[in-house]
């Protein structure tokens, strides 16, 4: 019995020390890319600081129980620091589900899977969405989506990031990644005026381990749309950034918009149990917030985001 309590201490002041580190090193993203890509796991440091604190709790009195409760308690508050902000910013305006104008987005990054195909076009056709934005799809994706729902598709079928749209868009654009061939798959379509003049903006982000290549997602993305009026603008996709980023923090500061994900755990699919929030929608100021939820697991490692928007009425 001495020698599992002893296995048990030497585990949890280790996974303490872990997370403590982890969670103080992430706060250095403010200066570094490098560092930032920890802050994405600010939510593990706080699970595993909550498994140390509740380890110390019954534990017995002892320099052990001491250490264990230092480290939890470290990691804890360096992980809160992160997460907190994100929970605590305010919300943009709503509208009641009764508001007229309504308009649904469905984004989804469908990682390059054909696994259930029929399932998740029938899931789609079903949601009606006024708009689709699909990352890392295959040609039997869109295939399987233009059989069970009639839409115009922004990019034939050879672009892996596409929109679909309820009516033909009045102008689309496949902007080319951005230097050195980095940065983000985007598409763009513009509505006409007729159709609500939305400016719908798909993106699949890079990921955050590649700095240099992170960097450049956010300044092609902001070259993109600086010049674009940001009223009527949505722009949604697999970011590959959480919410508690530094970077992700800084491009939502410069780009205009209000994020109207919020802490919304979209990856992985995996157990069911999603832990990072790196799928969003973003939505200009003319644009209120009827619901924003999570759509069901369809074989992708990513879960669909469902957002409702309604034009606002003052």
């Amino acid at each position: 019995m001495r020698s599992v309590r002893f296995v048990f201490r030497g585990l949890a002041l280790l996974l303490g020390a872990l997370s403590a580190t982890g969670a103080i090193l992430a706060h250095g993203g403010r200066f570094s890319g490098h560092l930032d890509v920890l802050t994405h796991f600010a939510l593990i440091y706080l699970a595993a600081a909550a498994v140390v604190l509740i380890g110390a709790m019954t534990a017995a009195p002892g320099r052990a129980r001491l250490a264990m409760a230092l480290l939890g308690g470290v990691a804890a508050a360096a992980s809160l620091a992160l997460i907190l902000p994100e929970l605590m910013r305010p919300s943009p305006p709503h509208a009641a589900a009764t508001a007229a104008g309504q308009i649904k987005v469905i984004q989804f990054n469908v990682s390059r899977r054909d696994a259930r195909l029929e399932e998740r076009a029938r899931w789609i056709a079903q949601q009606d969405p006024d708009f689709l934005i699909l990352e890392e799809s295959t040609p039997a994706m869109r295939a399987a989506v233009l059989a069970h729902l009639p839409r115009h598709m922004s990019c034939g079928m050879t672009c892996e990031t596409v929109i679909f749209t309820r009516t033909a868009p009045e102008k689309t654009d496949r902007p080319r990644r951005g230097r050195y061939g980095l940065g983000p798959a985007i598409a763009i379509v513009h509505m006409a005026p007729e159709d609500g003049g939305y400016i719908l903006v798909g993106t699949h982000y890079t990921w955050p381990t590649h700095v240099r290549n992170h960097r450049e997602n956010t300044a092609r993305m902001l070259q993109l749309i600086d010049p674009l009026p940001k009223g009527r603008m949505i722009v949604t996709g697999d970011f590959n950034s959480t919410p508690w980023s530094f970077a992700r923090a800084r491009e939502d500061a410069r780009n205009g918009l209000e994020r109207r994900t919020r802490a919304m755990p979209s990856w992985p699919t995996t157990f069911g149990v999603p832990f990072l929030p790196i799928d969003h929608v973003y939505a200009g100021t003319e644009l209120r917030t009827v619901k924003v939820e999570r759509g069901p697991n369809l074989g992708s490692d990513h879960y669909p985001i469902l957002a409702v928007l309604a034009l606002a009425s003052d």
